[in-house]
């Protein structure tokens, strides 16, 4: 509730009273006595905006009366949480699957409640969220992403979102991007290299798709295919020795690079060189 302070000694004899009014409520006013000639007023607002806070003394208004009174929304405990430090708060960045993410929040100023998290990952699936304990009501978050993708990390307390919440983490996996076909193999020169790229549990990322060969780099045509599939093409117009870099993330995904021999087609069925 709120309160107000009247001192009224050197008043003389008489009483104290008070009402407020606000736009479409009028608050009860108790008065108190807690010392002679001393009184504390005491209401609970029922709407935000302006108000009026008459007083009075033996039915007189005292000096100043009526009292302008601003009325804001209260704002629930959780709103009083902040977020101080940790990766989790790099919104752009890419974090990489396996890794811890942390988030650091403070609790000082909501007073007595209980903390919570809990993080729902690519697949719809609650991924558990563990929570530190450290000094003055001050807590560290831990995230472990096991695979690529968005991860909404809701942080909760006495149940109610703070500030912020959820928190949007994006996460990529080099390690679940593959590739195949008859371009990562060796092949004779004529043969177009074709080969697949398979991103789909890689999460977020850029791929990045670089061949180079007896005359240094070669152009690769990709194109998107079903389920996150990237179909790739070069085509190697001379023999020797080829080099295939697949990278998710300035990564190299499993396999890569890809060390390729390419080899003039055998005449009279001698293979050259």
């Amino acid at each position: 509730p709120a309160e107000f302070l009247v001192n009224a000694q050197t008043a003389g004899v008489g009483h104290l009273t008070a009402n407020i009014q606000g736009a479409n409520s009028n608050p009860n006013v108790d008065i108190e006595e807690y010392a002679e000639g001393k009184f504390r007023g005491t209401y609970i607002a029922k709407e935000s905006g302006d108000h009026d806070l008459f007083v009075y003394w033996s039915n007189e208004p005292v000096p100043g009366s009526p009292f302008l009174v601003h009325v804001e929304e209260s704002l629930p405990p959780s709103a009083m949480i902040k977020t101080t430090g940790g990766r989790m708060l790099q919104s752009d960045t890419v974090h990489r699957a396996g890794e811890s993410i942390e988030l650091d929040v403070d609790t000082q100023d909501a007073g007595d409640g209980q903390l919570a998290a809990v993080a729902i990952g690519p697949k719809g699936d609650a991924v558990p969220v563990e929570i530190i304990a450290n000094r003055n009501r001050t807590f560290t978050l831990k995230l472990l992403t096991s695979r690529g993708g968005r991860y909404l990390v809701n942080v909760y307390f006495n149940g109610s979102h703070i500030p912020n919440s959820p928190f949007k983490v994006r996460v990529c996996n080099p390690e679940a991007i593959w590739a195949e076909g008859p371009g990562l193999m060796d092949s004779f020169v004529g043969d177009q290299g074709d080969f697949q790229v398979f991103t789909r549990d890689a999460g977020h990322g850029t791929l990045s798709v670089r061949v180079n060969g007896p005359k240094d780099k070669f152009r690769v045509d990709m194109w998107k295919g079903a389920d996150r599939t990237v179909n790739c093409r070069y085509n190697p117009e001379v023999a020797g020795k080829y080099t295939v870099n697949i990278k998710w993330e300035d990564e190299h995904i499993k396999g890569s690079p890809y060390t390729i021999q390419v080899r003039k087609r055998p005449d009279n069925g001698t293979d050259s060189k």
